[in-house]
C-alpha cells in the first residue's frame, strides 16, 4: 500500500502543485476532460486554493498512472474515503500536507545535508516550471499548469484556458524521476 508520504512528493514533481492543493484531494477531485485523468484544483471542504488562478484542471502524467495513481484512487473510492491521503491529515491544525512537508525536510536533510537547506516540497513547484521553460513550453500552458497568475489584465482576464492535450503535452516533456 503506497500512502500520501509516497504518492504526494510524486505528484508535486509531475504537476507542480502547491503541497496542501495535492494533500487534500477527494477521489471526486479525480475527473476526466477530453479524454485524460485529470487533477481538479480548487476550493473544497477539505483544502482552499491560493487564489482564482489556483483553479484548474491538470492532467495526470502517465508516470503516475503506470505507477498505480488511478489504482489507489479507485481503492478510496472502494473504502468511501472523504480524501485520498487520510494519514496526512492533522486534526490539530485542521489542515493537510504539513506531515508530507516534514516527512521531505527529513529526507532532504538526510541525503543533502547542507545543500539541501533551501530545498523543500515547493521546491518541487520551481522544478516543474523551469523543466517547462527548459523544454521551450509556453508560458501561458506553464502559468495554466502551476496555477500562477498572468501578467496583465488581459492575461487575469480574458485568457482562454488551454487545452487539455496541450497540456498533456507539456507535463509528458516532464522526465521520469524513479
Amino acid at each position: 500500500f503506497k500512502n500520501g508520504i509516497y504518492w504526494c512528493p510524486l505528484i508535486g514533481a509531475y504537476t507542480g502543485a502547491r503541497r496542501e492543493e495535492i494533500a487534500g484531494l477527494a477521489p471526486s477531485d479525480i475527473v476526466e476532460s477530453d479524454g485524460f485523468a485529470c487533477f481538479s484544483i480548487e476550493d473544497s471542504e477539505l483544502r482552499r486554493i491560493k487564489n482564482l488562478s489556483s483553479r484548474r484542471l491538470i492532467p495526470i502524467h502517465s508516470h503516475l498512472i503506470d505507477l498505480g495513481f488511478l489504482d489507489h484512487v479507485k481503492r478510496a473510492e472502494r473504502e468511501k474515503q472523504n480524501c485520498l491521503f487520510p494519514e496526512l491529515y492533522e486534526a490539530g491544525n485542521d489542515a493537510f500536507g504539513r506531515k508530507v512537508g516534514r516527512r521531505m525536510r527529513q529526507v532532504i536533510d538526510q541525503q543533502l545535508g547542507a545543500e539541501g537547506k533551501k530545498l523543500s516540497f515547493h521546491s518541487l513547484r520551481h522544478y516543474v516550471q523551469n523543466q517547462l521553460d527548459l523544454e521551450g513550453v509556453d508560458d501561458k500552458i506553464v502559468r495554466d499548469i502551476t496555477g500562477h497568475e498572468g501578467k496583465d489584465i488581459h492575461d487575469k482576464v480574458y485568457r482562454k484556458t488551454t487545452p487539455t492535450q496541450s497540456l498533456v503535452e507539456a507535463l509528458e516533456m516532464l522526465p521520469k524521476i524513479i
